[in-house]
């Protein structure tokens, strides 16, 4: 599948160097990923991911899936280094390249921006288009209804997926992908088993991990939000999810 060719902003081998996250933070447009097992492109708009694919001698992965496969793929395996090459888009060229992924089921489930708006990182945009991810914004709609729940992210390898409320997502992602690993590692050296939810509590606020289907939910909330409430809810959303209703 290739997208528009957008204008050639050059090639990134190493996307974590020092000033890459944040230029990609503010890049709209397609990255196109070569690696030693497949190849595929994520369309990315101000560092939120809006699709994603991936196809391998295996098959072909779109969405969720096609991000897990391309970030589990080690740097240099089989010899070969990845090759991240950027597509930047203007208007156009975006409008087209969402068109063409939300035809093929492409999409990672985030409210679409509108081009002509000026983005912000602290709200998503109030329209969004519907995807075959089931962890979307009517989702995290439900979520947010709840007395006290301030933010809600659904993320994906410390990158957010579609989000809700008022936060520095980018931000928050990153923290919980920190938190969820740490939570992770030190519920297995005790011999736990793998954590169902991480909870941390301060003064003024909760803030809530739970994974949810291939991506992981993380919901900020006042001091004094109910949590037997919001757990019930987002129990029930993991069943749904799990069993394709969602």
């Amino acid at each position: 599948m290739k997208l528009p060719p957008g204008t050639h902003g050059g090639v990134v081998i190493n996307p974590q160097e020092k000033g890459m996250l944040q230029y990609l933070k503010a890049f709209k447009g397609a990255i196109e990923i070569e690696n030693g097992q497949g190849t595929g492109f994520i369309l990315t708009f101000n560092g939120e991911l809006v699709a994603a694919y991936f196809e391998d001698k295996n098959g072909v992965y779109k969405g969720a899936s096609a991000i897990r496969n391309i970030i589990t793929t080690p740097l240099g395996d089989t010899g070969q280094q990845q090759n991240f090459i950027l597509r930047a888009y203007d208007e156009e060229d975006y409008a087209e390249a969402l068109d063409m992924c939300t035809r093929g089921g492409l999409l990672m489930g985030a409210a679409q921006p509108d081009p002509d708006a000026v983005p912000t990182p602290k709200k998503t945009s109030e329209s969004s288009r519907h995807t075959p991810s089931p962890v979307d914004e009517s989702t995290l709609t439900k979520i947010i209804s709840q007395p006290g729940v301030v933010a809600v992210s659904a993320f994906y390898e410390g990158f957010p997926v579609v989000s809700l409320g008022e936060a520095d997502f980018e931000h928050v992602a990153a923290r919980a992908e920190d938190f969820l690993r740490a939570g992770t590692r030190i519920a297995q050296d005790m011999n736990l088993g793998q954590p169902d939810q991480l909870i941390l509590e301060s003064a003024e606020n909760k803030f809530i991990i739970v994974p949810c289907g291939d991506l992981f939910l993380c919901i900020i909330t006042r001091a004094d939000a109910q949590l037997g409430l919001i757990r019930v809810l987002l129990r029930s959303i993991q069943l749904k999810v799990g069993s394709g209703d969602a």
